[in-house]
């Protein structure tokens, strides 16, 4: 892996609800932070309805994980949320949920510029020049 390759994208999100136009402001603003990155996204993975509030059944995050773990490591990894709620408001679930990206070598990142690398260590980057808001 080079120092210069732009990390590869694989954008979560999960819904609980029947409103879609949240969920594709949230989508739409991880793409653009994504692009104003220079990053290429690898994919795009919603857990909806009670698959997204749970913890031992998230469909999407499986396939998430397994994506990730498929592209290899030639580039870096990165699962891009939104913001932490869209793991999970439960600190507990948002952190094993974490733990399993890192364990693949991914790391997690927010909108916010929020990051935790796989080698355990919390990053704030500096925050984006216009931060990610939905109205």
């Amino acid at each position: 892996m080079t120092p210069t390759q732009h990390p590869l994208a694989f954008i979560y999100d999960r819904l609980a609800t029947v409103n879609r136009v949240i969920l594709q402001l949230r989508l739409e603003t991880c793409a653009q932070y994504a692009g104003a990155q220079g990053w290429q996204i690898g994919g795009w993975f919603v857990d909806e309805g009670d698959d997204a509030l749970t913890t031992d059944r998230r469909p999407a995050f499986d396939a998430m994980c397994n994506t990730i773990r498929a592209a290899g490591v030639d580039a870096p990894r990165v699962c891009l949320l939104h913001d932490w709620d869209r793991l999970s408001r439960d600190k507990e679930t948002c952190g094993l949920l974490t733990g399993r990206v890192l364990r693949l070598g991914a790391r997690v990142e927010t909108c916010f510029g929020e990051q935790r690398r796989p080698d355990g260590i919390w990053v704030q980057r500096a925050r984006p020049a216009t931060t990610p808001t939905i109205a």
